[in-house]
């Protein structure tokens, strides 16, 4: 046993991944009362003596990036704990090549967190649990706390934060800031031509509307008021516990009717599930944020029918023009792949007039490479890497030109949202309307906080603004 684990971590992935890392600390901080622990912000304190890399294996430059992590962080002398992606398409000879790597921990088993710091399998007790907040409360506002206390104080040590099996508990360490991730499903049953996340993480596993609803219960009570919900492909959510019918629509439906202050967002909603009479339900409820992540990936059929996308420019336009007439104000986020094969100068054209014309408050662009483990490596037309890279360049500009004209838009008017940060004279605010770690932040002078939710505006306070 070790005499001490004093740790630190880094998140390489998406924030589905994040969640992972955060049930994995809350795992490990349960332990505080059989052996001295401690949490550090940055991994490069010298005090940090581990470091949790949390990976991310879906492209070849993101598993050069966890490498390249692992790497770096083996060369400090940091005892390097591996989790995430990677770990399902890790090169072995890559890991025998580093001096500390302490242990791989996958993201199934939980488990493996007991042997890492015990090398058995101790029973928890309840000074386990109620010792947690002494580890990340200085770093995050004393927030996390209040939650912990909830914890320790249930019938049963983190049932109220179950999420896959166990009684795993989650270090909520966004709630200072009034949001979190909640992650719906794991793994996908896609078969999109460009992604190797079903061969990374499995066929899709969704949790129970029951374990959902009680997991959202503990963070309206933990001073979360607005949830991120996420999954592989949100849309079909609880096919895999219905027998093939999506269940997306009844467990936004039993969320919204939740008591309690908070709004909730949903990311990754694909174009083929989503119907117009989903939109006529969505618009009907009180607590949901017209946030409208929907990954087009492409606007040209030719194109997506390569991709191994079920869904044409007709739906998309017909879709696209309900959002706007039904949610006033409503936020779209999409992304493309930019330089598939097949691409030529006419089906880029389309996609920029597609851009042009549907002025998306934010758009992902990202420039396609070939993966050796997706089928889409085997098509031809492959795209020149300087015009892919060209094309990226002039999409983004496009882009560009929307956010300038809907910013130019947006002067003067009063908007609400979260303080993220406080300055001399300034807050760092995030619309309530743009989702966390995604979308823009904005500088306000303290003259144009019309209005906060708390005496003195700190960060995570509510406040009405004006924009510049």
């Amino acid at each position: 046993m070790s005499a001490s684990f004093r740790f630190s971590s880094v998140n390489l992935g998406c924030s589905k991944n994040l969640v992972d890392l955060e049930f994995a600390i809350g795992e490990i901080l349960k332990f505080s009362d059989r052996i001295p622990m401690e949490y550090f912000d940055d991994p490069e304190d010298s005090k940090a003596e581990y470091v949790l890399v949390n990976t991310c294996g879906f492209l070849s430059s993101a598993r050069e990036e966890s490498e390249a992590t692992l790497r770096h962080y083996d060369e400090m002398g940091k005892k390097v704990v591996l989790m995430g992606c990677y770990v399902s398409v890790k090169d072995d000879a890559f890991l025998s090549s580093l001096k500390n790597l302490h242990a791989i921990l996958s993201f199934v088993d939980y488990g493996n967190i007991e042997k890492m710091l015990f090398g058995d399998s101790p029973l928890l007790g309840k000074p386990g649990v109620a010792k947690l907040k002494n580890a990340l409360a200085q770093a995050k506002e004393g927030k996390l706390s209040e939650y912990l206390d909830k914890v320790a104080s249930s019938a049963s040590a983190g049932k109220s934060a179950f999420v896959w099996k166990g009684d795993e508990v989650r270090a909520y360490m966004h709630a200072p800031f009034r949001y979190e991730y909640l992650k719906i499903a794991e793994g996908c049953d896609n078969s999109c031509t460009f992604c190797i996340i079903p061969k990374i993480r499995g066929k899709q596993k969704s949790r129970p509307i029951e374990d959902v609803l009680k997991e959202v219960e503990t963070m309206a009570a933990s001073w979360i008021r607005e949830i991120e919900i996420i999954s592989q492909d949100t849309t079909r959510y609880g096919t895999d516990l219905s027998g093939g019918e999506p269940l997306l629509m009844e467990l936004l439906r039993k969320i919204d009717s939740l008591p309690g202050d908070f709004r909730f967002r949903v990311f990754y909603l694909y174009p083929d599930v989503l119907t117009l009479s989903h939109l006529d339900e969505l618009s009907k409820f009180s607590k949901f944020l017209p946030y409208f992540d929907i990954p087009f990936q492409h606007s040209h059929p030719d194109i997506l029918k390569k991709m191994g996308r079920f869904y044409d420019r007709k739906h998309i336009d017909s879709m696209l023009s309900a959002i706007r007439s039904k949610f006033p104000g409503a936020f779209i986020r999409t992304s493309f792949i930019v330089g598939f094969p097949g691409e030529g100068e006419s089906e880029f054209a389309d996609l920029v007039g597609f851009v042009q014309s549907n002025r998306f408050e934010s758009v992902g662009l990202f420039q396609y490479h070939d993966e050796p483990l997706s089928s889409s490596s085997k098509l031809s037309g492959k795209v020149d890497e300087e015009v892919a890279r060209n094309r990226v360049d002039e999409l983004w500009r496009v882009a560009a030109g929307v956010y300038d004209e809907l910013d130019r838009a947006d002067r003067g008017k009063e908007f609400s949202g979260y303080v993220m940060d406080v300055l001399d004279k300034t807050v760092i605010v995030r619309r309530e309307i743009r989702a966390p770690e995604i979308d823009e932040y904005e500088e306000i002078p303290f003259s144009r906080v019309l209005s906060a939710d708390s005496n003195e505006v700190g960060v995570g306070s509510f406040v009405r603004y004006r924009a510049k």
